[in-house]
């Protein structure tokens, strides 16, 4: 209900006290300025709850459009990423597989070369011993028409003893594609140095080579095979040689000596090394084509490999090239043990 009616209409009143005297002041208003007061202020306060609420909704609608957009450019970005792993790993797939062929092909061909090797190697090491026989089958065939069969013998001989070293040979080759399995005996370098210029002597004689040898008064000992150490100093030989072909006064200085080790040292005359870094390696030859292989040098670094010492080349000071075998020494102690 209305607090008063003033000139008809139905009005508010409020009072208040004022500090004068007790007095009290009293207002009247119009209840239609009040509501238009109030519903101004409802009105206000609506306006920004719905600005406070759009702006929310606005910002809560950017944030989630930002992790969308966030959202697909990561699942792009992961779908990209996975299809390039994919191809990765197809890629390595085909390589692997193109890997496993190549090492195939590579065995095959290492089995193939590894023959080749043998092949050209057993050749090359019988060449000699049948240089050999030849010439001792043509001095038989003389000796016989001159009716000296003693003689005759001898030479027959010694072609025997020839095949049996290239029986023995050809089964030492082997362990140039094939190492292990081998007994050393002990061996006088001195006794094999004799022999291997037993053999080359027809040819030492034919290219009127001057040889010097200089041998200790005690036998020089080492643990290896015979065969394949005479092997290394035939090869060291025919090198010489043919290093001294057209040289005036060719000459070959063989120098044997017992110290830490047991060396070997091969000199000549000759026109020295040009290329020293490739000297071991298979089928590398300065030689013109049909004089040799180029597998001398790699065998005999092979052979002395195994024996457990060194095959070195340099080219001297005055000019020729030296060759030096060394070789684990036997101690005494052993020689006497055995």
């Amino acid at each position: 209900p209305a607090d008063a009616y003033l000139k008809g209409e139905a009005v508010m009143r409020v009072e208040g006290r004022v500090a004068f005297r007790g007095w009290r002041i009293a207002s009247f208003t119009n209840y239609e300025g009040v509501r238009e007061k109030v519903n101004g202020v409802l009105a206000l306060e609506i306006m920004g709850f719905a600005i406070l609420l759009a702006l929310a909704f606005y910002f809560l609608n950017r944030k989630t459009a930002v992790r969308a957009a966030l959202f697909q450019r990561e699942s792009a970005e992961l779908r990209a990423l996975n299809a390039r792993l994919q191809r990765e790993i197809a890629e390595r797939e085909r390589v692997q597989e193109t890997l496993a062929v190549a090492e195939q092909t590579l065995a095959q061909s290492s089995k193939l070369a590894a023959l080749g090797e043998m092949s050209a190697a057993v050749s090359h090491e019988l060449n000699q011993p049948l240089a050999a026989m030849k010439t001792y089958l043509a001095g038989a065939r003389l000796l016989l028409n001159r009716n000296r069969p003693d003689e005759a013998l001898s030479s027959f001989q010694r072609i025997d003893d020839l095949i049996e070293r290239m029986g023995a040979i050809t089964r030492q080759l082997k362990s140039y594609a094939r190492h292990g399995g081998d007994q050393f005996v002990p061996v006088n370098l001195g006794d094999s140095l004799n022999s291997a210029l037993g053999l080359m002597e027809p040819q030492l004689r034919q290219h009127h080579v001057r040889i010097t040898r200089t041998l200790p008064d005690r036998p020089v000992m080492v643990m290896g095979d015979r065969v394949r150490i005479e092997q290394v100093m035939i090869n060291l030989l025919r090198n010489a040689l043919d290093a001294t072909r057209g040289v005036e006064e060719a000459q070959i200085d063989l120098l044997l000596a017992a110290g830490e080790t047991a060396t070997l040292t091969v000199r000549d005359n000759g026109h020295g090394l040009s290329d020293i870094d490739n000297l071991f390696e298979p089928f590398y030859t300065t030689k013109a084509p049909g004089d040799g292989v180029g597998l001398g040098l790699a065998i005999s670094s092979g052979i002395v490999n195994d024996l457990g010492g060194r095959l070195t080349a340099r080219n001297a000071a005055d000019g020729g090239a030296v060759f030096e075998v060394q070789l684990p020494i036997l101690p005494e102690e052993t020689r006497a043990a055995e």
